[in-house]
């Protein structure tokens, strides 16, 4: 993964474009793309491939994945992930999002009431350290995080901080491990596959050698010259060389047409 990605579903470049399937003034980008916005991110991350937030809020709606109140609806990640080129697992664990991070995944998480949202609302989990998990909210100037001590706010209002991971056992609601698509080519042979690659490589060597071997023109064999008096049959055939199955077929020619 390279350089992350973060977007604002309040930038001004799109925070005024709608995200509503019945056409709601009030329903924008800014007000309710959060989960677009976050999914956004995770591909622009991920990939050579820059999604922004218009984009994904345009699919989620063209495809029916936009609520009429609520948002974004859950199914929108998994259905995204297929048509934008990344994998999406759907789990409620933790403790598979925290192995996920640490293996390099982002993770976007349906947060309910609390610490991040008063209703409802879509963060991006990139990366962990101890018990403290490392997100980028599309809501930069958020004001839910409270002073308790388990959101580390950093630079105020940059939209990336640090949640104490209790927030997100009490918390969050539903998880989507984000990843990039994994070439068969670019996944390493196991011990098995290795073997059989290195027996492989070995039969082909061995043939090679055959094959050299059994082309290889040279000099005419002493049961030739024993049997036929001479490499040349006596000035019949211009420097004789031949491979040692081309002197078992001339022989066999000149036998037969004695």
């Amino acid at each position: 993964m390279g350089k992350l990605v973060y977007y604002s579903q309040e930038d001004r470049r799109w925070a005024h474009l709608l995200y509503s399937n019945r056409r709601d003034p009030e329903q924008t980008i800014a007000t309710s793309g959060c989960g677009p916005t976050c999914f956004a991110m995770a591909v622009s991350s991920l990939t050579d491939r820059e999604l922004l937030p218009p984009e994904a809020a345009d699919w989620s709606v063209k495809h029916g994945y936009r609520t009429p109140d609520n948002g974004t609806d859950w199914f929108y990640f998994e259905a995204a992930a297929k048509a934008f080129g990344v994998s999406c697992k759907r789990t409620g664990n933790l403790q598979e999002v925290k192995a996920a991070l640490e293996s390099g995944a982002l993770v976007i998480a349906s947060m309910g009431k609390g610490h991040m949202t008063g209703a409802g609302h879509y963060v991006l989990m990139v990366g962990i350290n101890g018990k403290w998990i490392d997100v980028l909210d599309p809501n930069p100037d958020n004001i839910r995080y409270g002073a308790d001590g388990l959101i580390d706010q950093g630079v105020k209002n940059d939209g990336r901080i640090k949640a104490d991971e209790i927030v997100f056992k009490r918390e969050a609601r539903q998880y989507w491990i984000i990843n990039r698509l994994i070439k068969e080519e670019d996944e390493p042979m196991t011990k098995e596959e290795k073997q059989a690659f290195d027996a492989m490589r070995e039969d082909v060597a061995g043939l090679k050698l055959a094959l050299e071997a059994a082309t290889k023109k040279i000099k005419a064999p002493a049961w030739f010259i024993k049997e036929f008096g001479s490499a040349d049959l006596g000035g019949k055939i211009h420097d004789p060389r031949f491979s040692e199955e081309g002197w078992r077929v001339l022989a066999v020619g000149v036998r037969l047409s004695k």
